[in-house]
């Protein structure tokens, strides 16, 4: 993003009164800006890390601010080399159970069918040890 030091300002200007999520993210986004753009960005690490360092109250937004100064100040190579890291997106699994058995299997979440992902009924068996013999068994 080319104007992306314009549109951090906005966070940085209001970061003390930022929800922490916010103050993580900016803090985040303020350290890959200044990696990727050191000459025009230094000014801004250094007001959001010294912010994030002494005027947060959040222990999380606190102790990242220290490990990105620490980084930055010792290692800038190893800096970029961690905070611009390609991740790999987060992909959530498609589910295989169809809603009809999804719908039973949620009467049945205590039990084994929850775990093995089909109903009772078709483990359990119907014969000498099934669950109605057992039923009736007990039933005598």
């Amino acid at each position: 993003i080319d104007n992306a030091d314009e549109l951090l300002n906005i966070f940085v200007e209001t970061f003390t009164e930022e929800s922490y999520a916010v103050q993580l993210q900016t803090l985040t986004a303020v350290v890959k800006l200044f990696l990727k753009k050191p000459d025009s960005a230094q000014s801004v690490v250094q007001r959001v890390l010294n912010t994030a360092t002494k005027d947060c109250d959040n222990a999380d937004v606190r102790d990242r601010a220290y490990i990105y100064w620490r980084l930055l100040s010792t290692d800038p190579g190893a800096a970029k080399a961690v905070v611009l890291a390609h991740r790999p997106p987060i992909t959530l699994p498609q589910t295989t159970v169809s809603p009809a058995v999804l719908e039973e299997l949620l009467g049945e979440i205590g039990s084994l069918a929850s775990v093995y992902h089909k109903p009772a009924d078709t483990f359990i068996g119907q014969g000498k040890y099934g669950a109605d013999a057992v039923q009736k068994a007990s039933a005598k």
